[in-house]
């Protein structure tokens, strides 16, 4: 088994979804519902990773108009 790691987060508000890349460019992606139950779980699960990662490794995106 390979091991990988955590190379870039993408946090997208829009969508509400975080993208995970790692260092051999594999993409993960986790959406959430558009609930409360899925409010909650997308901002606690932000709030992790914002504890977790340094601001460099993570990108935040929000739709445009």
């Amino acid at each position: 088994m390979i091991e990988q790691s955590l190379e870039h987060v993408y946090i997208d508000f829009s969508k509400r979804q975080v993208t995970i890349k790692s260092d051999q460019g594999e993409f993960k992606t986790v959406q959430w519902k558009w609930d409360r139950e899925g409010s909650e779980g997308f901002s606690e699960t932000v709030s992790a990773i914002e504890s977790i990662t340094d601001i460099s490794m993570r990108t935040y995106c929000f739709a445009e108009q």
